[in-house]
């Protein structure tokens, strides 16, 4: 009798040690995963302190052409549009069975990613508005050489 008490409880104790053994690396892996998206998070606030930046030096006036190829204008969209998958990632993942870490990160990132996005699209939008000035002195240029 004594012998198949401490086999039971023998098994309880390696069930339990397994589960805390199973937690631990849980609690890890939700810890790896919140830093990670507070790195993600972080990495889009410094895109849009760079854009505030940009708006500033153009509020201030600039002496040359901003976007002169358009290259600012394609990096802005594909900003956008990799905020957008980041976002749309973040509602599929986060969830209420999410633990408290990683929901506050993922609020963090979404609440980041919309004001950069936000800026990128009102810079997109101010260079775009810039731009027909630009385009009417190049127009007679464009035109010469499609005649």
């Amino acid at each position: 009798m004594l012998s198949s008490f401490l086999k039971l409880l023998l098994r309880e104790v390696s069930l339990l040690a397994r589960h805390g053994r199973n937690s631990l690396i849980a609690l890890g892996n939700e810890r790896r995963a919140a830093m990670r998206l507070d790195r993600l998070a972080d990495r889009l606030a410094g895109m849009g302190y760079k854009i505030d930046m940009l708006r500033k030096r153009m509020d201030e006036g600039l002496d040359e052409p901003l976007d002169a190829d358009a290259s600012l204008r394609e990096a802005l969209k594909a900003l956008k549009e990799d905020i957008r998958t980041v976002r749309s990632q973040l509602y599929s993942l986060s969830g209420p069975t999410s633990s408290p870490r990683l929901q506050r990160a993922f609020n963090r990132l979404s609440a980041i990613a919309e004001k950069t996005y936000a800026a990128a699209d009102k810079l997109q939008w101010e260079i775009d508005a810039l731009e027909p000035q630009g385009c009417a002195q190049q127009a007679p240029a464009c035109k010469r050489s499609s005649a």
